[in-house]
């Protein structure tokens, strides 16, 4: 690919992820020598010798690895250090820095509201590094903030970091008025207090129409899809790979642009083998070391099933 740079998203499972679709959007309007491609590592040893082998200019990083690849990389910024989850690293000489640009995507989507968050009361929902990341840009914000989850260590342990309220996933106070709520659940969890919602706003972290999105949209509470979250949350992202800022609506025109399930162009790669596949500029690469072709078909039919059933 001579001097193209490349980037990547990496996660697992990861082939319906539409960060490539954003950022390669971009990448073509602005005729920038650049592609995105999405990456199933095998461990988060594994990102971190792909990014410097590739070599990558920069990574976004998804579930499971936001967490567990922070000890791995050289510098964290000052939000990576507060909310404990990357999303973003940049390759500088194989040195690499994490980010967290989430925060912004949940800020951003809100502002698209004109919801005014200084001291207005918010309910965020999970308690992983998404959940995280929403409660640190909304403390930033000067909102109210309580944090809920199914395991309640989780939500101490948040409320413990940033200094937020607790409420119960059991024993919801129905007289309790959330302004926002933010979901950051698996699409197909249901909290039991969902019915008794009182709220103007949801955003879902989740941008396939999970039980709570649907759920909300039919109590009349205005949703906000996690297609705005996914969106924002590039749009910063692209700004600290290329040091710009790019108008968000010209990377919106990717959000419509899907994959076609007949037409997917997938790779097994070894870092440790001479590698070529990147001139087919594929939708998805699959680490591959110490695999075999079964077990690489194995990987891709999974990620194909997994995407196509979004």
């Amino acid at each position: 690919m001579g001097k193209t740079k490349l980037f990547a998203v990496f996660g697992n499972p990861i082939l319906h992820s539409k960060s490539p679709q954003l950022f390669n959007t971009v990448f073509s309007e602005l005729e920038i020598d650049a592609y995105y491609t999405r990456i199933r590592p095998q461990s988060v040893i594994d990102i971190i010798d792909i990014i410097r082998h590739l070599p990558l200019t920069g990574a976004n990083i998804t579930a499971p690895f936001k967490e567990e690849l922070i000890p791995f990389l050289d510098e964290l910024s000052s939000e990576v250090k507060m909310i404990g989850a990357v999303n973003t690293v940049i390759n500088i000489n194989g040195k690499l820095r994490g980010y967290n640009t989430d925060h912004k995507g949940v800020i951003e989507s809100l502002n698209q509201e004109n919801i005014r968050l200084i001291e207005t009361k918010c309910l965020v929902i999970g308690g992983g590094g998404a959940a995280r990341a929403a409660v640190y840009g909304l403390l930033k914000q000067g909102a109210d903030v309580t944090i809920c989850n199914r395991t309640l260590s989780k939500a101490q342990r948040i409320a413990a970091d940033f200094g937020c309220d607790i409420m119960a996933w059991d024993t919801y106070d129905i007289d309790q008025c959330f302004n926002v709520v933010v979901s950051t659940l698996s699409p197909d969890v249901i909290p039991p207090f969902i019915k008794s919602l009182n709220s103007k706003f949801l955003l879902d972290a989740s941008y396939k129409q999970s039980v709570v999105y649907q759920m909300a949209n039919r109590m009349g509470i205005k949703v906000i899809s996690g297609e705005r979250w996914l969106l924002h949350q590039a749009a910063e992202a692209y700004r600290l790979f290329f040091d710009e800022v790019i108008p968000v609506s010209l990377m919106e025109k990717g959000l419509h642009k899907g994959l076609d399930k007949n037409e997917v162009k997938t790779v097994g790669f070894d870092i440790n083998s001479s590698f070529q596949g990147l001139d087919i500029q594929p939708d998805l690469m699959v680490s591959s070391k110490g695999m075999d072709n079964m077990q690489i078909k194995g990987i891709i039919d999974e990620e194909i099933a997994k995407a196509f059933s979004y």
